[in-house]
């Protein structure tokens, strides 16, 4: 890397933390309104940990589970976003940011597919999950319903990039939330702040 490249990487990452801290102070207001603190979640798709320092201090949880395929799925790099986009770089900023969390056992990283890793947790185990990872609709339709098992009877699901102009690249996520609560009678209890949703039974 020649010095102008890393200058324009460091210039990325900082624009980038510049964004995520307006971007994130929006989406954890949200999520204050629906989600009670001190329970067990889940955060389903961390990329750097810019949101799951925010978890940790807003929603005080007793067990958090941050859930990502990280270079399962991704290789080496991701091939979307912002800054340094290196995603070993990624996973060690994610756990950097709530080391103390780690060394403590209230935070727990696993690296494996959502998907997968959801088969693995008991039935009504989880208080809350926020859903931000493809953005996809097969995807997140099919993340619904294995949280549809693992969440508690009064949990909360909830989840970013809600998207209602079929026309724009997320607009899966809005579509497959809407198709599940037609079909299983869960309540949607908001949308749209800060492109925040959220849904229970």
């Amino acid at each position: 890397m020649n010095f102008l490249q890393y200058v324009r990487e460091i210039r990325g990452d900082k624009a980038e933390r510049k964004f995520q801290g307006r971007r994130n102070a929006g989406r954890i207001r949200a999520l204050r309104e629906w989600i009670q603190p001190c329970g067990v979640g889940a955060e389903m798709g961390v990329h750097k940990g810019h949101f799951s320092r925010l978890l940790v201090d807003q929603l005080r949880p007793q067990k958090l589970y941050l859930i990502d395929s990280w270079w399962l799925t991704e290789g080496k790099e991701w091939g979307w976003g912002e800054g340094n986009r290196n995603v070993i770089d990624g996973l060690h900023n994610a756990m950097k940011t709530i080391e103390n969390e780690l060394v403590a056992g209230t935070v727990e990283v696993i690296i494996q597919s959502d998907l997968v890793a959801l088969q693995s947790f008991p039935s009504n185990s989880l208080d809350w999950a926020y859903i931000d990872t493809s953005h996809r609709y097969d995807h997140t339709a099919a993340e619904l319903e294995a949280l549809k098992r693992v969440i508690k009877p009064n949990g909360i699901i909830s989840g970013d990039d809600w998207r209602e102009d079929p026309a724009h690249p997320h607009h899966g996520v809005c579509r497959a939330v809407r198709e599940f609560v037609e079909r299983e009678g869960y309540v949607l209890s908001t949308y749209g702040p800060a492109a925040q949703w959220a849904i229970k039974r």
